[in-house]
C-alpha cells in the first residue's frame, strides 16, 4: 500500500505544480509595436508620444524592453524616464513628471525593465490644462557623465508596453 501511495504521489506532482504557479506578466497583444528610439552620447533624449488611455486607466506596470545596446567599454549605464508635454506658460520650460529610472546590468547587454508609472500617470491626468493628453510624451534620457562621452553608445528601447499583472 504504501509503495502505491508513493506511486500515485510522484504521478500526481506534475498536475500540482501546473497549478501553482508564480504571478505572471501578461502583455497586451493590441499595444506592441516594432516603434523604436535609439539614445546615443551626441542624442542622449528619445521619446514616445503617450496612449492616451494610459491616462484615463494607468496600469500598475510599464514594460521597457531594450533590444540593443553598443557599449564596448561596458561602462554603466543609467536610464531616467519621465512624462513631459509643452509648457503652457510663456516660459516655455515643458512640464515634467518623473516617472522613475532603470540601469543596464551587464551593462552591455539588452534587458526587460518594470516601472511603475500609476503615480506619475495620475498626476499627470490630474494636471490642469487646456491641452489634451495628446500632448504628453514619455521621455527616455541617458545619464550623462563628463568622462563617458569619449566611449561609444549606443541603446535601442522599444516603446513601453502598459501590462497587468495576474496572480
Amino acid at each position: 500500500m504504501k509503495l502505491f501511495l508513493a506511486a500515485l504521489t510522484i504521478w500526481s506532482l506534475p498536475f500540482f505544480g501546473m497549478s501553482c504557479s508564480s504571478a505572471s506578466v501578461q502583455e497586451p497583444a493590441s499595444e506592441r509595436t516594432s516603434e523604436t528610439i535609439t539614445l546615443t552620447n551626441q542624442n542622449p533624449t528619445g521619446s514616445f508620444s503617450l496612449q492616451p488611455d494610459l491616462l484615463k486607466n494607468p496600469p500598475p506596470a510599464l514594460l521597457v524592453l531594450v533590444t540593443k545596446v553598443v557599449n564596448p567599454s561596458a561602462r554603466a549605464v543609467t536610464v531616467f524616464v519621465s512624462l513631459s508635454r509643452p509648457s503652457e506658460k510663456r516660459d516655455g520650460a515643458p512640464e515634467k513628471i518623473e516617472l522613475g529610472n532603470f540601469s543596464l546590468y551587464p551593462a552591455d547587454r539588452p534587458g526587460k525593465f518594470t516601472l511603475n508609472p500609476t503615480a506619475a500617470l495620475r498626476k499627470a491626468a490630474a494636471a490642469p490644462s487646456e491641452s489634451n493628453s495628446k500632448d504628453w510624451r514619455i521621455v527616455f534620457e541617458l545619464e550623462q557623465k563628463g568622462e563617458q562621452g569619449l566611449a561609444p553608445l549606443e541603446v535601442t528601447i522599444a516603446a513601453p508596453i502598459g501590462i497587468i499583472t495576474k496572480g
